[in-house]
């Protein structure tokens, strides 16, 4: 079953954020990324920030590279997407971009 998921923004550890996005969900990897234009049915928002880390890396690995702000996917990223696996941070801090005191990670399915 497909599952929708959309936050303030999505982070791609190694390229930058993503403001306003729509991640589909199947399984445990991402199938689809697509911008937030307006209500899409069966979303649910997730406060906090979604990273689609690659299956590879552990979560308590994750660096946030600086507050890069992407315009669009990379293509590279769109290629990739089925082993991607996304991660709901959160709380976080939105003015540095990055994790607080108590931020918790959660594998969103």
């Amino acid at each position: 079953m497909m599952k929708r998921f959309a936050s303030h923004y999505v982070y791609v550890p190694g390229r930058g954020f993503l403001k306003r996005y729509v991640v589909e969900v199947q399984g445990s990897h991402v199938a689809h990324l697509f911008p937030l234009t307006e209500e899409v049915e069966n979303t649910v928002w997730m406060p906090g920030v979604i990273v689609l880390l690659p299956e590879d890396v552990q979560v308590e690995n994750v660096l946030f590279d600086g507050a890069v702000w992407l315009d669009d996917v990379p293509p590279d990223i769109l290629v990739s997407l089925s082993v991607r696996i996304p991660y709901l941070f959160y709380p976080f801090d939105f003015n540095g971009m990055k994790p607080v005191v108590g931020t918790r990670s959660i594998q969103l399915r």
